[in-house]
């Protein structure tokens, strides 16, 4: 594990040459290269001089981390990763990354593989992550809704939400922002009986609202979010689950332990979830906060044979102790741009 303060990641200044640690998969020289002449004699010759037909195809290639390097050499090799995006980061085997925000702009980036980074992030300051899936994320600051990429800064708004300030709010999108079919839908609990959901149609200018009246114990406290089959799922942290559907029809659900054989009238899950997963991977140690800092956690959909959905979580400080508050985000490390002029 790197030490905090031994390895900085600044986005912008890796754009501009910085060097970043590379991890075992991918290592490159961004520097010079040694190439042989007609007349067997070893000549140098810079990187940057490779011509654009052999530098995108290895930037499609790359890491997060390597892709950010990589734009960083100089404005040709920039140009190169236009369509760069490091899908490499969202094979099927691949853990997300933990992003910490919430104090200022400097925010603690986890790699799978244990390296930690700092990395500044000013559109974080003062926001909240609702949903996160595919390296997207969907931020709420201030009655503002955008989706958001934290690692190339791309950002596309959305108009402007119901509610000034959120709470339990919970959120999750049918597809990437840039999607034409793209839906958005938050929830939360408006009353002890009452679900309210607020939906977003890619192209709509306002909000659509339903409300969905709970049955004696349906859900408790929504804690994940996820998209599958033309339906919406929320989960609670117990058993329970509710499904709304593009067809605007709500249905409650309680989560039973498969059985041997099958029983009519009980469906297979297709979904997975993964409860408590900031504790049992010893996070709070694992990023080196200590014990007064309480965190809540924006969970995301984790793309296998079998999708997984990290729930949300809230981990408080100790005991007796003067805490204060970060949030933080499960997220795939992709990198993607958008145009300035890109709307939703």
């Amino acid at each position: 594990m790197a030490d905090l303060h031994s390895v900085n990641l600044d986005l912008c200044s890796l754009e501009e040459g910085v060097s970043s640690p590379q991890s075992p998969r991918h290592r490159m020289s961004i520097e010079t290269g040694l190439i042989r002449t007609t007349y067997g004699q070893m000549a140098e010759r810079k990187w940057s001089d490779l011509p654009s037909d052999l530098l995108s195809p290895i930037a499609d290639r790359l890491g997060l981390i390597e892709l950010l390097s990589f734009r960083g050499v100089c404005k040709d090799w920039k140009s190169a990763s236009t369509t760069a995006s490091a899908e490499i980061e969202s094979l099927p085997d691949l853990e997300p990354w933990f992003l910490v925000y919430g104090s200022n702009s400097e925010c603690i980036l986890l790699s799978n593989s244990g390296k930690k980074y700092t990395i500044n992030i000013p559109e974080l300051n003062g926001a909240t992550c609702l949903a996160s899936n595919k390296g997207w994320l969907l931020m709420f600051q201030e009655g503002s809704v955008f989706f958001f990429c934290p690692f190339s800064h791309a950002k596309i708004d959305l108009p402007r939400f119901p509610h000034s300030q959120v709470t339990d709010h919970v959120a999750a999108f049918s597809s990437p922002p840039t999607s034409q079919d793209c839906l958005v839908a938050v929830i939360n609990r408006s009353s002890e009986t009452t679900l309210e959901l607020n939906m977003l149609c890619r192209g709509a200018k306002v909000w659509t609202n339903h409300k969905g009246h709970l049955p004696r114990d349906a859900i408790k406290t929504i804690k994940g979010a996820t998209y599958h089959g033309e339906e919406f799922y929320f989960f609670d942290n117990s058993e329970n689950l509710v499904t709304f559907s593009i067809d605007k029809s709500w249905n409650f659900f309680v989560i039973i332990p498969r059985p041997k054989d099958k029983i009519p009238g009980i469906n297979d899950l297709p979904i997975g979830r993964r409860m408590k997963h900031f504790i049992h991977m010893n996070m709070k140690n694992e990023l080196g906060l200590p014990e007064n800092v309480s965190i809540s956690t924006c969970g995301t959909l984790v793309h296998d044979r079998i999708d997984k959905l990290v729930l949300n979580e809230r981990i408080e400080a100790a005991e007796d102790s003067i805490s204060y508050q970060l949030k933080g985000v499960w997220i795939q490390p992709r990198f993607f741009q958008v145009s300035p002029n890109q709307s939703w």
